[in-house]
């Protein structure tokens, strides 16, 4: 048996913060009743010392609001994956087909960057190097991958991807270390108007390749951008392989002038630059480079 009122033996001050949220009798009557005339009885509401705070009904309402807001939350926790069943049900065949189909274009990106790899090799510009071995060398075009500044700098990690800059450049060397020849595909997503290469990432490509001859002929072979020009002569289709040629022009203590063209397998000149390079004299903040270029020609097999 339940007696008339339920009571609580209460601190002061745990009754004083119980009664400042209380609800007046009469209104909490009124509300679980909702709007009966008959006379509500004490005997439904459970109060605190003298003053009532909630009927049996608002208690199960307010329990069963918290119980569909618990649910809630937890079906929703499962669809965004915050929530995980250990032991959960096999993957249906949709699932492993769909997996099956993933693996398939990895296989496909895979296939395609040896694709575009062989056709760089191909090409007129290549052959001519390749076959030339006491004029041209090849060289890898990204600086150690393993140095930590590989994933922050902006063409390894920006541009160097599908459908951009897809695989890596092929490049070459002459003997006399003042010309560079560099072969690029040139993917469908670094476009400016619709198809057209966009001249940033020509710029972009021009400060590439007019850096080598800079960096190869410069005192601690350290060159930094002064400046640069570049004349866009055609538009640039995109989705092509296009050839970079750059040659050091004069070399004056520490500034090196540097001009470069871009042209397609026709032979045709679509764009062309000059650019102004230093070697900064405080050797603190950029140290000799020498070792490094050293062993960047020793990538490749093969000597002058």
């Amino acid at each position: 048996m339940f007696k008339r009122f339920v009571s609580l033996n209460l601190c002061p001050s745990t009754r004083q913060f119980a009664r400042a949220y209380t609800i007046p009798r009469s209104t909490a009557q009124r509300i679980a009743l909702k709007g009966s005339t008959k006379q509500p009885t004490e005997s439904k509401m459970i109060s605190i010392g003298t003053s009532y705070v909630f009927s049996p009904a608002m208690l199960a309402t307010w329990a069963a609001c918290c119980m569909a807001f618990g649910v809630s939350i937890s079906l929703f926790g499962v669809d965004q994956g915050w929530i995980n069943f250990v032991g959960g049900n096999k993957p249906n065949k949709s699932e492993l087909l769909s997996q099956d189909s993933e693996d398939e274009d990895t296989l496909s990106v895979d296939e395609e960057y040896a694709a575009i790899t062989a056709r760089l090799m191909s090409t007129e510009a290549a052959k001519e190097c390749l076959e030339n071995t006491q004029e041209w060398k090849r060289l890898p075009y990204f600086w150690n991958t393993r140095d930590k500044s590989y994933e922050s700098a902006f063409i390894p990690s920006t541009l160097h991807a599908p459908d951009k800059m897809s695989v890596e450049p092929v490049v070459f060397l002459n003997r006399d270390r003042q010309q560079f020849v560099f072969i690029i595909h040139i993917g469908k997503r670094l476009c400016g108007h619709d198809g057209i290469v966009h001249g940033g990432v020509q710029a972009t490509l021009f400060d590439e390749v007019t850096a080598r001859p800079a960096f190869w002929n410069l005192p601690r072979n350290v060159a930094l951008t002064a400046s640069l020009k570049v004349n866009y002569r055609r538009p640039v289709v995109a989705d092509q392989i296009l050839v970079f040629k750059s040659q050091l022009s004069k070399l004056e203590g520490r500034k090196a002038i540097v001009t470069a063209q871009l042209e397609d397998l026709s032979g045709n000149l679509l764009s062309d630059a000059e650019a102004l390079y230093v070697s900064p004299g405080n050797e603190k903040l950029f140290p000799d480079n020498s070792s490094r270029i050293k062993a960047f020609e020793d990538t490749y097999p093969g000597s002058f």
